[in-house]
């Protein structure tokens, strides 16, 4: 998803769920985007394999560059969650 799109949807006060994959301390120390949940990469696999992740919800994936964003989305879509990540990450 392009930046332009989340921002719309973000406006519009649509019903997603923004996941920051990145790192705690990385996310700490840096800037998110507001209302985003902080849950680690690794955590987010364990999450979605609980059932701990809606499926009936879009969610957005968030990282620093794009690069672990995309791949939970990627994993994330083949087990049939709603799911895209933010290309370019924070940094777009």
């Amino acid at each position: 998803m392009k930046t332009e799109e989340l921002k719309k949807k973000l406006e519009n006060k649509e019903d997603v769920l923004l996941l920051d994959v990145r790192e705690k301390d990385e996310y700490e120390r840096s800037v998110g985007i507001e209302g985003a949940e902080n849950v680690p990469m690794g955590k987010v696999f364990v999450m979605a394999n609980k059932g701990e992740l809606p499926k009936n919800k879009k969610i957005v994936t968030i990282c620093k560059t794009g690069g672990r964003c995309e791949i939970v989305a990627r994993e994330l879509k083949q087990k049939g969650f709603d799911i895209e990540h933010l290309e370019g990450g924070i940094e777009s």
